[in-house]
C-alpha cells in the first residue's frame, strides 16, 4: 500500500472514530445522523469493514456489544509500540512481526464497533430496507411493545417475543422467531407482506393478523381483511382466511373455524379472554404473564371446559375464580399456586392425617 493510501485509510478510520464517539455520547439528531449516512455512502471504502464484518459475524450486534473500551482508545492502542505485548526492549525485527498481528485485532473491534453504529442509524432513519439489513425487536417476559416499521405497517409484540425484519425489492418479509405478534400492514406499500413463523407462512395485503407460534404449532387469526396461508412442507396447497377465522399449522395446514377474533387478541388489553376452552390451555397462556406459574397435574381437570375474560397479569383473580368451581381446590405457595381435585387434596389430607 502506498504512502499515500495509507493516509487516506488512516483518515478515515479517525473519521470512524470521531463519529462513533460523538455516537456514544446518546442518540445523534436528524441532522447528525443524515451526515453520518451521508459519510457512509461516499466511498465502498467506508463500508469496506462493515461488509466484510458482516459477512464474518452475522450476529454482529451481539459482537459489537462485547466492545466496551471507546473506539478513540482501541485506535490509539492500534498505533502504539508499547501495547499488547510490544515492549520498547524488544528487538525492532520482532516488534515488526508483532505489531500488523495486534493492530488487526484492534481494528477487527473498531469494525465491529462501527458496524453497530451503522446498523442503528441506518435504520434510525428508516432506510434500512435500502440495504436489506435485517433488525430484531423483542419483548421480555411479561413486556409488550408496539413497533412501528419503516413501510408503515406496525408490529405489536406480547410477552417474551422476538421478530425479525427484513425488506427487500420486491417483499417485506418478518420472522416470528418466537411468541407472539399481532400485525397490522400499511396498504401504500405496493411490495408483497410476508410473515414467516416455523412451517407456517402468511402472506397479507392491508390486513391485520394475529401469528402465534407455539412449541407444537402456529395459529393464524385474521382481525381484518385476508391472508394467505401455507406450509413450507406443503408449498402447493394455500389456505385463504378471512376475517373472523383462525388455522393452526404444524405437520399440515388445520381446518379454518370461525373464532372471535378481538378476544383472540384481548392480549393487547394485557386481557386473557377464553369461550369453552380447556383449563390445561387457559392456565398455561396465564403462566406467560406471571410470575407465579399454575400448575394442573390432573388431566381431567385440565380438559375441564372455562369461559371468562381476566386480566392477564391478575393471577390471583383467576385463583380465586378457581376456587369458585365445583370439585376444584386450589393450594398456594410461595412458588406456585397448585390446582387439584376435590378427591385428591382429601387423599393427601387423610394420608398427613395418618
Amino acid at each position: 500500500m502506498s504512502q499515500s493510501n495509507a493516509q487516506i485509510r488512516e483518515a478515515i478510520a479517525e473519521q470512524a472514530a470521531e463519529w462513533y464517539i460523538e455516537n456514544r455520547g446518546g442518540p445523534l439528531d436528524r441532522e447528525r445522523s443524515a451526515r453520518l449516512m451521508d459519510w457512509l455512502q461516499t466511498s465502498p471504502v467506508h463500508v469496506e469493514t462493515y461488509l466484510r464484518i458482516a459477512s464474518l459475524a452475522p450476529d454482529f450486534t451481539a459482537a459489537a456489544k462485547s466492545v466496551s473500551t471507546p473506539l478513540d482508545t482501541l485506535l490509539a492502542r492500534a498505533r502504539s509500540d508499547n501495547v499488547h505485548g510490544l515492549d520498547a526492549s524488544m528487538p525492532e525485527p520482532v516488534r515488526d512481526l508483532i505489531r500488523p498481528q495486534r493492530a488487526r485485532v484492534w481494528a477487527l473491534a473498531a469494525a465491529t464497533a462501527l458496524l453497530f453504529v451503522a446498523t442503528a442509524t441506518i435504520w434510525s432513519l428508516r432506510d434500512g430496507e435500502r440495504f436489506g439489513l435485517p433488525r430484531s425487536y423483542q419483548t421480555a417476559y411479561g413486556e409488550q411493545r408496539a413497533q412501528p416499521l419503516p413501510d408503515g405497517s406496525v408490529v405489536h409484540l406480547n410477552t417474551d417475543s422476538q421478530v425479525t425484519v427484513r425488506y427487500g425489492r420486491g417483499e417485506r418479509l418478518v420472522s416470528v422467531d418466537r411468541g407472539q405478534a399481532l400485525f397490522e400492514v400499511a396498504h401504500q406499500d405496493p411490495r408483497r407482506f410476508r410473515v414467516e413463523a416455523g412451517q407456517a407462512a402468511v402472506i397479507a395485503v392491508g390486513t391485520q393478523f394475529d401469528v402465534y407460534r407455539q412449541s407444537a404449532a402456529v395459529r393464524v387469526t385474521v382481525v381484518e381483511g385476508t391472508v394467505a396461508v401455507y406450509s413450507e412442507r406443503l408449498p402447493a396447497r394455500t389456505l385463504r382466511l378471512n376475517a373472523g377465522f383462525q388455522v393452526e399449522v404444524g405437520d399440515r395446514i388445520g381446518t379454518q373455524r370461525h373464532v372471535d377474533a378481538r378476544a383472540a387478541i384481548a392480549w393487547l388489553g394485557r386481557q386473557i379472554a377464553f369461550d369453552e376452552e380447556p383449563l390445561g390451555a387457559v392456565a398455561a397462556e396465564f403462566n406467560r404473564y406471571g410470575r407465579i406459574a399454575f400448575d394442573i397435574d390432573d388431566d381431567t381437570l385440565r380438559a375441564l371446559p372455562i369461559s371468562g375474560v381476566f386480566d392477564a397479569y391478575d393471577t390471583d383473580s383467576f385463583a380465586a375464580f378457581l376456587a369458585t368451581l365445583d370439585g376444584v381446590v386450589v393450594q398456594r405457595t410461595a412458588t406456585r399456586i397448585r390446582v387439584i381435585s376435590l378427591a385428591t387434596a382429601e387423599r393427601e389430607r387423610t394420608g398427613k392425617a395418618r
